[in-house]
């Protein structure tokens, strides 16, 4: 994930519409899909290897391959004469086909290598390494690129980490392992699942999540690129955001991990919609650093504040949600349940993130703003216009404004429609989460 975000700022950099990282956000898809192929991954396995390492370790290996074939083509797949979005974005969905397939095995794995007692803070180990992750190969890589160090370089160093991580999964025992079941029987019991009325209704909740904060957590750091705020300068808010990021998980533990981690949603979602809106005044106040050459102290603090406070919302429903899966989950059926509820909320957030690139390519106006100011001399419509603009071509925020700062509306009324459901959802028994064996 990491990665691929390094890959979008490359992208901007080098050009890309809009419409062309809408395209490449489609590579994130398998993680919404995975439902499809988790109950292959559940039910098949070697006994004797595990029924996790079957998958893991294999994985493991052909994603480090793929990311050294993928550091040798970079030089023909991006490039500042055009990109080749299309092919870029297939490697990547079968860089996220593969991984997507590891996640299946790892949630399932969580289940059963953690006691019932401490099942919840699965959760907590997961967001503290998708934070590790994506602040190496995203905040790491751009900071990296400053001094020099090119993606595809760094791309290789990661795709033998890959390979290396798959020995040291080949050398991890397996504790446990369950009873091996028939594919059909594995994909009978995801529908089975799928039918339940407690799955339903925390689809319907997770399917809409992201209407309020997609346009800002999308769209803002695409916009200050496009403003003239260096990437290295958002590299570096990230990393001295880390530590914060790295600590909300146990900071937020006495919640997330407790009976009820849906209460966290609860109390802090409309908040959540507050922080979006501030985004629109960190596009509006945006210096250009490529006419003044030096980014204002104060607009590095208002931005860290704004990135610091809206992360500790974002990680704390991130850990919320996740420590309730964990919670609902049955055991016996951990890779392919925890597929399903994880399926449903990636496919949350992807649906709108992808429509919302689509949405505002298409609103947007392509502009020739002169050099150092906001004021429009012109249009960048064409090719030709664009080649023509005397200052730089930008896209109009007043759609983005207008969106933003509705976030805190919307995540209002969001939160009152489905009060009572996740309520319900919360006090609900265990048994109203388990199917029913015939």
């Amino acid at each position: 994930m990491g990665l691929s975000s390094s890959v979008g700022f490359i992208l901007q950099e080098r050009g890309a519409s809009y419409g062309d990282q809408g395209v490449f956000s489609l590579a994130s898809w398998p993680f919404s899909l995975k439902v499809l192929w988790a109950p292959v991954v559940d039910a098949v396995y070697v006994k004797s290897f595990g029924q996790r390492r079957t998958w893991v370790m294999p994985l493991q290996a052909i994603v480090g391959c793929t990311l050294l074939f993928l550091a040798n083509a970079l030089g023909e797949l991006i490039s500042a004469d055009g990109s080749d979005v299309k092919t870029l974005t297939w490697t990547f969905f079968w860089l996220y086909l593969l991984l997507a397939s590891q996640d299946i095995a790892v949630d399932g794995w969580a289940l059963t290598m953690l006691s019932e007692k401490n099942v919840g803070l699965a959760s907590t180990c997961n967001a503290i390494g998708q934070m590790v992750g994506f602040f190496v190969c995203f905040t790491g890589f751009l900071v990296l690129n400053s001094y020099g160090v090119d993606l595809g370089a760094f791309i290789s160093f990661w795709g033998y980490v890959f390979i290396a991580s798959s020995v040291f999964v080949y050398a991890t025992k397996e504790v446990r392992c369950e009873t091996q079941m028939s594919v059909k029987k594995a994909y009978a019991q995801a529908f089975s699942i799928l039918r339940l009325p407690a799955v339903l209704k925390l689809s319907a909740v997770l399917l809409t999540r992201f209407v309020a904060f997609s346009a800002s957590e999308t769209l803002t750091t695409l916009k200050l690129l496009e403003k003239g705020v260096p990437k290295t300068h958002i590299a570096t808010m990230s990393a001295l955001m880390t530590p914060l990021n790295l600590a909300m998980p146990m900071l937020t533990r006495k919640w997330t991990a407790g009976a009820r981690p849906l209460d966290t949603i609860t109390k802090t979602w409309v908040w959540r919609g507050v922080a979006c809106a501030f985004a629109a005044l960190l596009v509006f106040y945006a210096p250009d650093v490529t006419s003044s050459g030096t980014i204002p102290y104060g607009y590095y603090a208002f931005l860290f504040a704004w990135l610091s406070v809206y992360s500790a919302f974002s990680n704390a429903h991130f850990i919320s949600f996740m420590a309730f899966y964990n919670r609902v989950s049955d055991a016996d059926m951990g890779g392919t349940y925890m597929t399903i509820l994880n399926t449903v909320s990636n496919l949350g957030a992807k649906w709108m993130e992808s429509v919302t690139l689509f949405t505002i390519d298409r609103v947007n106006t392509n502009v020739c703003v002169a050099k150092g100011t906001r004021e429009i001399i012109g249009s960048c419509a064409t090719d030709a216009l664009k080649a023509a603009c005397k200052g730089k071509c930008a896209t109009t925020d007043t759609p983005y404004y207008i969106v933003v700062m509705l976030s805190p509306v919307i995540a209002y009324a969001w939160l009152r429609l489905t009060r009572k459901t996740i309520d319900w959802l919360s006090q609900a028994q265990k048994s109203h989460w388990r199917v029913k064996q015939a």
